[in-house]
Order: structure tokens, then sequence, then C-alpha cells
């Protein structure tokens, strides 16, 4: 398989992580974002929505992270199962990676990194700042209890732990780039331990943005 992505791209990264939990054979080709690579005739030809991830197993072309996560559990019957279990814990895991995405990300990072990064040097609204902070606080506070073991949906990780990651990642990243922010700070010591679980994966490295360094 070919597996396209850019360094830092959330939706790649899980992925990325994906891949590995499952052990699946491929090669990983990082695009630039500042050299506009998804915008170029070779990669709209094989993704016309010109995103990442991209994943390509021979004449199958497949975009669209959380689809491709799914295929990955599907065509690979090793590492753990990332949809695990029952109907109910399927449909368990799907749920959580609903609201990670539509609660943690929209209405608690989403705020603050378009405030802070997306203005072109305006000032932040430090208002929307103080809002968006309170929900991620209490967003990260939900999926702490939402641990089932050492992950999400047991002792072995699953698509929502996948998914979780990168945003979590992204709280560190705010505050290394923003240290006024302090938005590790609402990190429960739960979360950071869940946290430390998955960057001790022999593969976590090779992973993780090479930018952030």
């Amino acid at each position: 398989m070919d597996f396209y992505t850019g360094h830092g791209s959330p939706y790649g990264w899980r992925v990325w992580l994906a891949l590995e939990l499952k052990k699946v054979s491929y090669d990983a080709k990082i695009v630039s974002f500042s050299a506009g690579d998804t915008r170029k005739p070779e990669f709209i030809a094989l993704n016309p929505r010109h995103t990442v991830p991209l994943l390509v197993d021979g004449d199958f072309r497949l975009w669209e992270s959380l689809a491709i996560i799914e295929y990955i559990d599907e065509v690979s019957n090793q590492g753990p199962k990332l949809f695990p279990g029952d109907a109910r814990s399927r449909a368990r895991v799907r749920r959580l990676i609903s609201e990670i995405e539509g609660y943690l990300d929209k209405e608690g990072l989403d705020p603050i990194t378009t405030e802070y990064f997306s203005k072109d040097g305006a000032a932040a609204d430090l208002a929307v700042v103080e809002k968006a902070k309170k929900r991620l606080g209490e967003e990260l506070a939900y999926f702490a209890n939402e641990l089932r073991g050492d992950f999400l949906a047991g002792n072995e990780p699953s698509a929502a732990d996948v998914v979780l990651y990168p945003w979590y990642a992204y709280v560190k990243r705010v505050t290394v780039r923003r240290p006024e922010t302090k938005l590790t700070d609402l990190i429960p010591p739960a979360l950071k331990a869940w946290a430390g679980r998955i960057e001790a994966w022999p593969f976590f490295d090779k992973t993780f943005p090479a930018h952030w360094r």
C-alpha cells in the first residue's frame, strides 16, 4: 500500500498509527503542504478531494481517515482489532470517535487554534479562548473517565485511541507555541498516563511530526 500524509496532519497521524498497530506493509509518501503537493495534477489524479491521508492499495484508492482506519482493520488480521468486541462495543468506539471530533476538537481545540494561528497576525480574542479552554478541559476530563483499562476500549488500543491521540498531542503543541494558554494544565493524570503508553510504542517516533522535534 502507498500511504500519503503530511507531517502535522492529525488525520494522517491517526491512520499512520493504525497502519503500524495493524502491522500493515506500506510505503509512506510525505507530501508538503507549503509546496502545494496536494494540489498538483498527479495527486489530484489519485484523490480529487486533494486531501491527506490517502491510501492506495493496488487499483483501490481511499481517502477520509475514518474510512481508511476501518479498511485497514478489515484487511489486516494482525495486531489488535480497532473496532473490537460485539456490536455494542464497536458502537461505543464509533460513539467515542464522534465525540472526539464533534466536541473536543470542534468546540475545544479548534476555536483556540483559530484565534492564535488563523487570523493573519491579529490579536486573539481572549474571551473566545477562555470559553474554548473551559470546554477543552471538560472534554479532556470526560475522555479520562471513558478509559476502560489501559485504553478507551480496554487493555488494547482501538480506533478511538488513535483518533484521540493526535488531538491530545495538539494540546501539547499549542502550549509549546503559545505558553500563555497553559493548555497542558488541563490534562488529567489518567490521560497523561494513557498518552505515555502510546508514546512508548516502538514505532511511535517515526509517526511523530518531524517539525515538532
